[in-house]
């Protein structure tokens, strides 16, 4: 056969295989391997990529962005924000401030690291065309919440990814969406690449110097929630559920990775059919002016704990079946709709929001009759439908609208500007029910930002940032200073990326 037509035979063979759907093994060899394209993981591969690195960044989801589209702003404190604002917290208030209220059971050095370096991290991002202002979330937070304000049109999380997704395109970095890491490689002990296989059945063998996982925790693998994190799954579900099951942490245990403590980033809530999600009717449920009871009919806590959401998730799910009920009556209708809302949801509901769609919100839910919501014209009726004592439900109603009266809680030392009576024409009732974003831990990690061993040791090549990574919380998230787990996202993966450039010298 002639050289031509064996040219023309193999291009046909060629241009015949590539139109079928044969799955390949393929082989890169890149400096850093990023896992999971969250804030943390842009914010290694960008950084990565500015220090000279060839980077190649993995994501299961066929999208980047992960929980950290959902977030709001980034924990710093002593930014050049808070200077302009003149914000009195200092980096030595907040630290310890936060290691005393988590009672220690925090890494001190990684967290002393992070609030000193939580001002020049948002600077950093600054310096990528994002804008942001300081917020003060309640008035139970200092001012460390820095909201995106605007990235190209794009605010909140949202505006944070889209500003790290345009430079890593313009660093080069490879970004493989629909291609989840399966298994890493190792060789003498040290980690030298990553397994990842795609939507379409081919598989990646991704030599590199070093691997950092920020693949986000395994809130969304109810197995999980229960054996990690020892929460009911019915009683504590994720709010927002983006395919996360503790990937990095498994493939870094299976060669040998310490699994560490875990925790979650918790809310307050409410569900049940014909209530949406962040509805007017919604948003209800996380008012201070409400009155709280449990299934005996009983109060349970001061209900301004609705203001530190994280520690009202954990005040509901310790209750009898993990749920509550905020009781209130017309009067509280009117507020919502003419005054206001005294308590956010971030910034998606904020604080003054009038809630104009609350009498439809409540028509839809009774239509459907809510399992979640319900109406009466009686305390006793409205115990019938709730399905508490009403003798209960009675003495307690009774017993509050005394303490309004007084304007003093003896019983929960409840902010008398949330003391309103429940007197109204007509009596409600609103499921309370506990719900987290994200859980947060899974690994243990060093001030280097290095995945460690069951012996405490360093694995080499190995790193860890984001809400893989443990001891950076304790049981309660931190919400008394805002922005937290997304601020420690972007800070850890820029310099988990720092520390392994570092080791490639």
């Amino acid at each position: 056969m002639s050289s031509p037509a064996i040219k023309l035979l193999t291009a046909s063979v060629v241009l015949c295989f590539g139109c079928a759907s044969f799955a390949a093994n393929q082989t890169i060899n890149t400096d850093l391997v990023v896992v999971g394209a969250g804030s943390a993981g842009l914010s290694a591969a960008v950084q990565g990529a500015e220090l000279g690195k060839k980077v190649v960044l993995l994501e299961k989801n066929p999208y980047v962005g992960g929980n950290s589209q959902h977030a709001e702003g980034l924990f710093a404190v002593d930014s050049e924000w808070n200077r302009l604002r003149s914000d009195p917290l200092t980096r030595q208030q907040a630290y310890e401030a936060f290691i005393k209220k988590q009672n220690h059971l925090v890494d001190p050095y990684k967290n002393k690291d992070f609030v000193e370096g939580s001002g020049e991290n948002i600077s950093w991002l600054a310096s990528h065309g994002i804008e942001f202002e300081v917020r003060r979330e309640t008035p139970d937070k200092d001012n460390t919440w820095h909201i995106i304000k605007n990235y190209k049109g794009t605010n909140h999380g949202a505006g944070l990814i889209k500003g790290m997704k345009d430079a890593a395109d313009k660093l080069g970095v490879t970004t493989m969406v629909s291609t989840p890491a399966t298994d890493l490689i190792t060789k003498d002990g040290k980690v030298v690449g990553v397994v990842a296989k795609d939507a379409k059945g081919n598989t990646y063998t991704i030599n590199s110097k070093a691997v950092i996982l920020a693949s986000g925790s395994f809130g969304d693998d109810p197995q999980k929630v229960k054996e990690w994190g020892h929460r009911d799954p019915e009683g504590w579900k994720s709010s927002v559920p983006i395919n996360k099951t503790g990937d990095g942490i498994v493939m870094a245990t299976k060669i040998g990775a310490e699994r560490g403590p875990v925790s979650f980033i918790g809310h307050l809530g409410t569900e049940g059919k014909g209530i949406k999600f962040l509805s007017n009717l919604y948003a209800v449920s996380w008012q201070p002016f409400n009155l709280w009871v449990n299934s005996d009919g009983q109060r349970f806590t001061d209900e301004s704990t609705s203001n530190a959401f994280s520690e009202a998730a954990n005040g509901i799910y310790a209750q009898h079946d993990h749920y509550g009920w905020a009781i209130f009556d017309t009067n509280t209708i009117d507020y919502c709709m003419t005054k206001g809302i005294d308590s956010g949801i971030g910034v998606l509901v904020p604080v003054g929001t009038q809630l104009k769609n609350l009498q439809q919100d409540i028509k839809d839910a009774l239509a459907v009759d809510s399992d979640g919501f319900k109406e009466a014209d009686s305390i006793a009726e409205l115990a019938k439908k709730i399905n508490v004592p009403a003798k209960n439900l009675e003495a307690t109603v009774a017993e509050y609208n005394k303490t309004c009266e007084l304007q003093h809680d003896p019983v929960f030392l409840k902010d008398r500007r949330y003391l309103k009576p429940i007197n109204g024409k007509k009596y409600y009732a609103l499921k309370l029910k506990s719900y987290f974003f994200s859980a947060y831990g899974g690994l243990v990690t060093n001030r280097q930002h290095q995945v460690l061993d069951t012996h405490h040791k360093p694995i080499p090549g190995l790193y860890a940032a984001g809400l893989e990574v443990s001891n950076m919380v304790g049981p309660t998230y931190p919400d008394f200073f805002s922005g937290h787990a997304f601020g420690f996202a972007s800070y850890s993966g820029r310099h988990a990326a720092i520390n392994a450039a570092e080791t490639m010298k």
